[in-house]
């Protein structure tokens, strides 16, 4: 019997897809939420990166997905998730929002998703700071693991692509900036200035939660996609306190 949807998803598939969403929406949440409370990026950057780049990861291949339930009524075949796309969020990123610009003609306001879209088109630590989600998530989460059993790997380690995300961030933005020069001179502007640099690289991972948000409720990612991005963008509750 067809669902509301008139596409091939099972019930089944239906309720895979919820456990999903609620997996991808609640690691990126409380990813971005400690990323904004970290006292010393040092101590929490292995949990915030583990959170992250499997929370974007997730919340790409729903994306994906969700376009490829519209186009063909089917979910993605595993094939194309493990063989195409695999822990590529460089890769999936630029699909899907490629995919989003596409179709931004499906969306019943427009004018929500293009405002969004440029948020994340004209973010300049965005890119950066998916490299470095992206370089943890392949393989640098091992990344001292492999060099404790003579193994190394051959690229930089996650905290080399973490920092050059956060020189980005310094670079673009002239506050940010100009607390970093003030203290230079004044060390007891450290708390701050860490806690404006970390909520700058939270920003970025918003406006791309936003974006995917707002497209979805749009019908940009097809009729599935609306009630679906509803329910990604209300993550509720986390911690004591919210």
């Amino acid at each position: 019997m067809p669902n509301r949807y008139s596409d091939e998803l099972s019930k089944l598939q239906e309720i895979n897809l919820i456990q999903e969403t609620d997996s991808a929406k609640h690691l990126i949440a409380y990813g971005i939420q400690s990323l904004r409370t970290a006292a010393f990026i040092e101590t929490t950057r292995d949990p915030i990166m583990t959170m992250l780049s499997i929370g974007i990861e997730k919340a790409l291949k729903l994306g994906l997905g969700l376009l490829h339930v519209e186009e063909n009524r089917t979910w993605l075949p595993a094939r194309v998730l493990k063989n195409e796309y695999r822990h590529d969020l460089v890769k999936m990123e630029s699909l899907l929002r490629e995919a989003i610009r596409t179709n931004t003609a499906r969306a019943t306001h427009r004018y929500w998703v293009d405002e969004a879209l440029a948020a994340v088109d004209t973010d300049l630590v965005w890119p950066a700071l998916v490299a470095a989600l992206n370089r943890y998530g392949q393989e640098g989460r091992f990344y001292y693991l492999d060099a404790l059993a003579d193994n190394p790997q051959r690229e930089e380690s996650p905290q080399v692509f973490w920092d050059a995300a956060e020189r980005v961030a310094l670079e673009s933005d002239p506050t940010l900036k100009g607390l970093f020069d003030r203290m230079m001179r004044d060390y007891s502007l450290s708390d701050e200035f860490y806690r404006k640099l970390n909520e700058r690289m939270a920003d970025s991972l918003q406006r791309f939660y936003d974006l995917m948000s707002m497209a979805a409720i749009q019908g940009v990612v097809g009729e599935r996609g609306k009630a679906w991005g509803h329910y990604f963008k209300n993550v509720g509750r986390q911690i004591v306190g919210d």
